[in-house]
């Protein structure tokens, strides 16, 4: 029988790191970083830091999750994970764009399409985040030290900066930064949710981690191209964004490996 401490720090650990995804779009308070003066800048910069997040956070720890040597067999669930997940944006793109409905009624308060789309990407990102974190705290029964709550502080200091990707074009999109705030904070839900039957069920959920992450990075860098880049472009010179893509995804890097 699970322990319902280790339930209790999954889901504590879950809302903290969701909580500081929310808390990163705070800095968007400051005028001087109010990125709907500058929309195709804010949308290169966020789309180079949700690329980064991408491959740092998800698909380069999803290659060492497998129970294999480094082989076409580990990179195999990975590369099927970004397949999929590449396909199910562009899926969900299609149906956004087709129904009417869907755009008039609880997602019209999310803002446009693209807003849509990068609150599902975000979402779909956190629940990888929240399994590692309940997984974690399980595997704290077999090993010695404290990795659940490693994992957890490291996820929600990387939540921040997250919270700011996501908050950078919310505010382009005239969004205000009370409403950023919630739904950056509704983005990483899914980690508390998924953190606790990943606790339970740590021994099914482990295995199919690399293909989680996997999706949540191929529908992450789909968005980036099928609409923050594309977006940016209507707005500002290609040299510009490139150089905004540049300072995002080094932004993230460098908390990656600083913190």
């Amino acid at each position: 029988m699970m322990p319902y401490q280790i339930i209790w720090e999954s889901i504590v650990a879950g809302m903290t790191a969701s909580l500081a995804c929310g808390m990163g779009v705070l800095p968007l308070l400051l005028k001087r970083l109010d990125p709907r003066e500058h929309t195709g800048i804010g949308y290169g910069f966020a789309g180079g830091m949700m690329f980064s997040a991408s491959v740092y956070n998800l698909i380069l720890p999803g290659l060492t999750l497998g129970q294999y040597a480094f082989s076409f067999v580990q990179v195999l669930p990975v590369l099927s994970g970004i397949l999929l997940g590449a396909l199910f944006l562009w899926v969900t793109d299609h149906l956004i764009g087709e129904g009417e409905n869907l755009a008039h009624t609880f997602w019209k308060q999310l803002g446009g399409r693209a807003q849509i789309l990068i609150f599902l990407v975000m979402s779909i990102h956190s629940i990888p985040e929240g399994i590692a974190v309940g997984v974690g705290f399980a595997s704290e029964e077999v090993y010695s030290g404290n990795l659940g709550l490693y994992i957890a502080i490291a996820i929600s200091i990387h939540n921040i900066p997250e919270g700011l990707a996501l908050g950078i074009p919310l505010r382009a999109a005239g969004v205000s930064i009370q409403r950023a705030f919630w739904m950056a904070f509704l983005t990483s839900l899914p980690q508390p949710i998924a953190a606790v039957p990943a606790a339970v069920l740590s021994w099914l959920l482990k295995p199919l981690m690399p293909i989680m992450m996997g999706f949540a990075a191929g529908a992450m860098i789909f968005l980036i191209l099928l609409e923050m880049i594309p977006a940016a472009l209507h707005t500002e010179k290609p040299v510009r964004i490139a150089w905004a893509f540049i300072f995002g995804f080094s932004l993230m890097l460098l908390v990656q490996v600083v913190l």
